[in-house]
């Protein structure tokens, strides 16, 4: 934004004034004036328009950045929503999403349209330029499902068995569902819930900040695995893997949650080996 000085010097240089010339004392001094009130009246509001406009391209930018991972079409929805209401609608739906412990397993159009319907339930109460919006909603959350599965590919890079990778890429190639995705994000929440620990599993924590550890070494149940096999047997890649799924749940655990790795040694040759 230009000074008043600048200003006045600017347009003198457009209109071509002489200050010096005499016979036009009058004139000019009518015309500086002029550039006085332009000044003020015009040329500092057109500026704060112009700031504005600049500033908002840079917040859209910014925004538009962050989701960088996903379709252009996607990006493209967001930021318009972004730009007309202010709302980053992502993190909503994010979060929303964030409650459901199965979406990693989710690999049908009925499932991603299923969790899109209740999410707009959820959502229109305080969105209301969300009507009509159910399938770019819908396209959003499938689009996520694949951006979280594709930035946590890290199986390429762990081997536990050749049955356990098998097991992994051909479930990754025919289904787009990453296995390990699944497995690391089950057992955060596991951790987090003390209170759906079986009774048999809860050791009492040394530690002031909690008030269990789980016992990983007993043989049975673990991780609560019995209810959430009958919950997800009928997925093609999950039935009659319900060993290697207790071996995923581990793995995840020991070297996510607890860090005994010598334990996992410990049991591994004997799950491999049952």
């Amino acid at each position: 934004m230009l000074s008043l000085e600048e200003y006045i010097s600017k347009r003198k240089k457009e209109d071509r004034i002489n200050e010096f010339d005499i016979e036009s004392k009058a004139q000019n001094m009518q015309t500086f004036m002029n550039y006085i009130f332009e000044y003020f009246n015009q040329y500092l509001d057109i500026s704060k328009m112009d700031e504005k406009t600049v500033l908002n391209e840079e917040r859209l930018e910014k925004y538009k950045n962050s989701l960088r991972n996903y379709e252009s079409e996607i990006q493209e929805w967001l930021v318009g929503i972004y730009d007309d209401y202010d709302k980053q609608l992502n993190r909503s739906i994010v979060s929303y999403l964030k409650k459901d412990d199965l979406f990693y397993l989710y690999n049908t159009d009925q499932e991603f349209r299923s969790i899109s319907y209740d999410c707009y339930a959820h959502l229109i109460k305080k969105n209301h330029f969300l009507k009509e919006q159910t399938e770019m909603l819908f396209l959003f959350i499938k689009d996520h499902h694949r951006n979280q599965s594709n930035s946590k590919m890290d199986f390429e890079n762990i081997y536990i068995s050749e049955e356990v990778e098998g097991w992994i890429n051909k479930t990754w190639d025919k289904y787009q569902v990453n296995l390990l995705t699944f497995a690391s994000n089950y057992v955060s929440r596991f951790f987090e819930n003390e209170e759906t620990w079986d009774a048999k599993h809860r050791i009492r924590s040394k530690d002031s900040w909690r008030k269990y550890e789980y016992d990983y070494k007993q043989k049975n149940n673990l991780f609560n695995i019995n209810s959430l096999f009958r919950r997800i047997s009928n997925k093609p890649f999950i039935k009659g893997k319900k060993q290697l799924l207790e071996i995923l749940l581990m793995y995840c655990w020991l070297h996510e949650i607890d860090g005994d790795e010598d334990y996992w040694q410990e049991y591994i040759n004997k799950a491999l080996t049952s």
